[in-house]
């Protein structure tokens, strides 16, 4: 009805000028036309307005649907802190991690990398258990956590401190950081993937664990063995504090730390038991270290044999295989791949013809 009065003086008021003394009154109409219908036309733009609230209704219910909420708070994978080398869901510059991308088939990265120094200590972010400790292709050794929320990874590691299906609380020391695997230098690659995860995002399902990571805790010190000296020192202080000053000037020569100290003698046993506590826990430490490595090696090699199998028996049928044909055979990377292929031709199990993308392996 609005749009109707509006175009009604705009088509008369151009007979309105060749008729002046008739189109007065037929003006005043109109605007009495308009001035009736202009009320009419204010609610008619407010009726649209309650049509554009409903897009707010459904932004709450995206934040429920993302996994936030069933994720509780993580520890750091360490005690202290340290940098961030590489964030995640960040492009590498690197044209080697670009093909590895492309190989394990994600847009970016999965994860975040810190620049940890080799062998430092490696914590579980969250109880679980442990469902994968070893050699992981080019994760190196890494080590999978199953939660009640999802699971965690922990890569590039130089040994293990957990075996498969031992259960693991926050905190607990699970391995020791390093560069094993497909890796330009020692960090940790640090990785979480929630229940249900959604495999087509990108990232193999694995979702940025920085907005979950949020408790931290400083490195732990060793007691010192004088703790028990250490009380008696306030009475011993108040009591002397009247007697020390005239002291130093009444006797210059005389040591001062001798007056003080009366009754702090050398205590020798509480010490040396200490530090052969200390000892037998990193010999125990070591020792479990030195076995876990001994067991992931192990894990390795037989994962390798496994593999390399299955390439001479695949080869068998084939008679002739491509690097492309081993790597959707096993799911392995190129490189990998490769180190295979190579350590069959060495034995003299395969033959090997051609350079390059050429290359055939024949049996």
């Amino acid at each position: 009805m609005s749009t109707s009065a509006q175009t009604e003086p705009s088509g008369t008021t151009l007979p309105a000028q060749a008729m002046p003394p008739e189109s007065e009154p037929i003006k005043e109409e109109n605007q009495g036309v308009q001035a009736a219908t202009e009320p009419q036309s204010q609610p008619e733009p407010e009726a649209p307005q309650p049509q554009i609230q409903p897009p707010p209704t459904p932004e709450p219910v995206t934040p429920v649907q993302s996994p936030k909420p069933s994720i509780p708070s993580l520890h750091y994978p360490f005690f202290g802190s340290y940098p961030v080398a590489f964030d995640f869901a960040v492009q590498p510059t690197d044209e080697r991690i670009k093909k590895k991308y492309q190989e394990w088939g994600i847009v970016a990265h999965n994860g975040i990398d810190f620049g940890l120094q080799e062998g430092t200590e490696i914590l579980a972010c969250d109880e679980g258990v442990v469902t994968q400790a070893g050699y992981n292709g080019d994760h190196g050794i890494s080590v999978t956590i199953k939660h009640s929320w999802g699971t965690s990874v922990y890569s590039h590691l130089q040994s293990l401190g957990v075996l498969i299906n031992d259960g693991v609380t926050k905190v607990q020391f699970i391995g020791a950081s390093g560069q094993t695997g497909f890796t330009t230098g020692p960090h940790l690659h640090f990785g979480i993937q929630p229940n249900s995860p959604d495999t087509n995002n990108g990232y193999l399902g694995y979702i940025n664990p920085a907005p979950y990571l949020t408790e931290t805790s400083p490195l732990p010190q060793f007691p010192q063995s004088p703790l028990s000296p250490q009380s008696p020192e306030p009475p011993d202080l108040s009591s002397d504090l009247s007697a020390e000053p005239p002291s130093p000037p009444q006797s210059p020569q005389s040591t001062p730390p001798t007056p003080p100290n009366p009754s702090y003698p050398p205590v020798a046993s509480p010490s040396a038991d200490q530090e052969e506590i200390e000892k037998q826990a990193i010999a125990m430490f070591d020792a479990r270290l030195k076995e876990n490595s001994m067991k992931g090696n192990q894990s390795k090699k037989a994962k390798r044999d496994v593999a390399i199998q299955k390439i001479f028996t695949f080869a068998q049928e084939k008679k002739r295989i491509t690097n492309e044909q081993v790597r959707d055979l096993l799911h392995i990377s190129q490189s990998t791949a490769s180190d295979y292929l190579s350590d069959l031709v060495n034995r003299g199990m395969l033959k090997v013809e051609g350079k390059g993308k050429a290359t055939v392996y024949l049996f």
